[in-house]
């Protein structure tokens, strides 16, 4: 393939309405395009011993926030010797006062501390039996070994912060056509 340019978009947050049009049309007259969401951030597991509460603010004050998990590879990054983290916090947390008691337990209900939204790409690594939201009390989640369970938030735990940005890069090949 003859390139003539290579034009890389970066861009924090949603893309708008007015750049897909823009790609549209670029993609639709001149060539290919690809897509990624990067995250450009750092795990810094922290050994000291919280609730998820106390956790939580501490990373907000000194980092981003209490870890988000997205991916398998997330969680490969996350488990690395180096970082110890064996019963940690990690940011998914539910709301107490959900219909969860009387609904049903549904492992979609859970948000991630950062966003306060539910996982961008649908990845759960639950363990065996969990969430089991034992006695309506266990509303939030550390990691063992890489698989998540519910317990109470006031247990004391280590846990994994995170700092910097998840952006999207917009890959635009041009080429003659």
């Amino acid at each position: 393939m003859d390139c003539t340019g290579l034009l890389i978009f970066v861009f924090f947050g949603k893309s708008s309405d007015c750049f897909n049009f823009l790609l549209i049309v670029l993609v639709s007259r001149f060539g290919v395009t690809t897509c990624s969401d990067t995250r450009l951030y750092e795990f810094h597991y922290v050994n000291l011993s919280m609730n998820w509460n106390e956790a939580q603010r501490y990373c907000r004050e000194n980092y981003t926030d209490l870890v988000t998990i997205e991916s398998a590879d997330d969680l490969t990054r996350l488990n690395r010797p180096s970082l110890g983290t064996l019963w940690s916090w990690i940011g998914l947390t539910d709301d107490p006062k959900s219909w969860k008691g009387v609904m049903g337990n549904d492992s979609n209900s859970w948000r991630w501390s950062a966003t306060g939204t539910t996982s961008e790409t649908d990845y759960q690594n639950w363990a065996y039996n969990e969430p089991n939201y034992a006695r309506a009390q266990e509303n939030c989640v550390f990691t063992d070994n890489g698989k998540w369970l519910d317990v109470i938030c006031r247990a004391k735990k280590q846990f994994v912060c995170f700092n910097g940005k998840k952006i999207t890069i917009m890959l635009l090949v041009i080429s003659a056509v």
